[in-house]
């Protein structure tokens, strides 16, 4: 099997921490804003599972809770899967502002076709799909605290 590789992306989110916390740490709430990439989505209130769709490659993953700090999640693979981890990394720059860092260590198809696809395809799908799906959640967490769903009254 190849060594994992890693990718990041990150976006400013203006929202308190505790709320983007508060939905990172609940998987079961995931499905709401990941990318349509993410296909097959189940969750609980400490684990997930999905199949990743990418051009020519389905792959399935599941990933349990594995630590949670003030400012980071871990979720690592529970079982076989393609993903090893996602760490979510929340840097706080001000009271309503948070850069937002996920990073995915995968493992791709095994192989030269694998190396080729990943490559030319898959590398760019797995980016774009966690883009997209950072664009979704911080659309919808702005939203909710907007209409002053995302924050208790002490973190307004």
């Amino acid at each position: 099997m190849p060594d994992p590789i890693t990718i990041r992306e990150d976006v400013h989110i203006h929202v308190p921490v505790a709320a983007i916390h508060r939905r990172l740490s609940d998987p079961s709430t995931h499905d709401e804003w990941l990318s349509p990439h993410f296909q097959r989505y189940t969750a609980d209130e400490d684990s997930c599972a999905f199949v990743l769709a990418i051009p020519g490659r389905n792959e399935a993953v599941r990933l349990r809770r594995d630590g949670s700090e003030a400012r980071s999640i871990l979720y690592v693979r529970d079982g076989s899967g393609a993903f090893d981890s996602v760490t979510w990394a929340m840097h706080v720059e001000g009271a309503h502002e948070v850069h937002l860092t996920v990073e995915v260590a995968y493992r791709p198809a095994g192989g030269p076709i694998g190396a080729v696809g990943e490559v030319m395809v898959h590398r760019a799908h797995r980016v774009q799909a966690l883009r997209d799906s950072l664009w979704n959640l911080k659309h919808l967490l702005e939203r909710e605290a907007r209409a002053g769903l995302a924050a208790t009254p002490a973190e307004m």
